[in-house]
């Protein structure tokens, strides 16, 4: 009995082999991008994935050429379903990094087109999403394609770029849907645009309940991201032909509720490094440094200037002002809150800002 059963045992094993729930990895299309878009009261998803499906790991062949597939449907998650029925081979967004939203989509709503994504178990919440600015995502993914630009490297370039200039990637899913969450605050999210070689972040677009309000200027979106004190590197361009680069920051806003007035303070303190100097004499003289550090400060106090002014204009809280005032004023935003839409406009703004300049080794011209 027992000689039997070893006889029987590899017989048993090679049946289980194969696990009828999963597929070969030649049989799925991985989608690295997904846009989504809205016209004439129907949804399009727009899937990027490799020509060739899914790559073996294992072995030494490409994966393929990058392509396009859409879908339909009256909601995002129906277009979806589109998108699979009509796909020979299965489709998965385990390997989505991004996510891109079409003008058009924005402007009906970003609750509508991130809701079905919420609910997929296999999505990366740390997939990034971007806004396509004044256009649909799928043109703006298959003008790209027709420029023979690789969508995800590209578009992974842009993530990069990010980290480069700032801390933190704040426009990933897990934080845009928190955001949602929340009441009195505008939702910021990057907006793209492209040119032949690749893409560019020119700023935020704004959310005003969650739906597309505006897009903020280059200077605009900088100042938010000094208030946020998410800022790692920044260029200054001074007037005399100077140019420095900063290389530290650090924003703290104090709020203070005086009767209905509210103030607050912001304290920015950093750091710069002269990248290119035109004027002609010693540059690292107490004078002239001096001079230099009077003109980086009222540098980035106009661009911080820029953020607020457009929140106080608008009454949109795009610097997140609830958040930072709730928690500083717990007993007495109760009462603010309810008002707090009519507030935003009457808010001032205090500025203190103080920096110094890290010596390099760029002299300036002899005289």
């Amino acid at each position: 009995m027992k000689r039997l059963i070893f006889l029987l045992l590899p017989f048993l094993l090679c049946g289980c082999s194969r696990d009828m729930n999963r597929r070969e990895i030649d049989e799925v299309n991985f989608i690295h991008a997904l846009g989504i878009d809205y016209a004439d009261g129907e949804y399009t998803i727009s899937a990027i994935f490799n020509s060739g499906g899914g790559a073996d790991p294992e072995g030494s062949g490409e994966a393929g050429s990058e392509e396009i597939s859409n879908g339909t449907g009256k909601t995002p998650y129906a277009a979806y379903e589109d998108l699979r029925l009509k796909n020979k081979k299965a489709i998965t967004l385990t390997q989505a990094g991004f996510f891109l939203i079409g003008d058009t989509a924005a402007k009906e709503g970003i609750d509508l087109c991130l809701d079905f994504l919420s609910r997929n178990e296999t999505i990366k919440l740390e997939s990034l999403i971007y806004v396509t600015k004044g256009e649909k995502a799928e043109d703006f993914i298959n003008a790209a394609i027709e420029n023979k630009q690789a969508v995800s490297e590209d578009l992974e370039a842009i993530k990069q770029k990010q980290q480069e200039i700032i801390t933190r990637n704040d426009n990933n899913l897990v934080n845009i849907l928190n955001e949602m969450k929340q009441n009195y605050s505008s939702v910021l999210i990057p907006y793209l645009t492209a040119e032949e070689s690749g893409f560019l972040i020119e700023g935020y677009a704004i959310f005003d309940q969650l739906k597309l309000y505006d897009y903020l200027d280059k200077e605009t979106s900088s100042g938010i991201n000094f208030m946020k004190n998410i800022v790692r590197s920044y260029p200054i361009h001074l007037e005399n032909g100077t140019g420095l680069s900063i290389s530290y920051t650090d924003t703290d806003l104090k709020t203070k509720l005086e009767n209905d007035k509210i103030i607050i303070k912001i304290k920015v303190n950093f750091e710069s490094m002269i990248k290119e100097v035109n004027m002609e004499g010693d540059t690292f003289t107490y004078e002239v440094l001096s001079k230099l550090t009077k003109e980086q400060n009222q540098y980035v106090e106009n661009i911080i200037r820029k953020a607020a002014d457009y929140s106080v204009t608008t009454g949109l809280d795009i610097l997140q002002l609830a958040r930072i005032i709730e928690n500083q004023n717990v007993s007495q935003w109760r009462d603010l809150k309810e008002t707090w839409e009519d507030n935003i406009s009457k808010i001032e703004f205090e500025y203190e800002l103080n920096s110094r300049i890290v010596k390099s080794f760029i002299l300036g011209k002899e005289r």
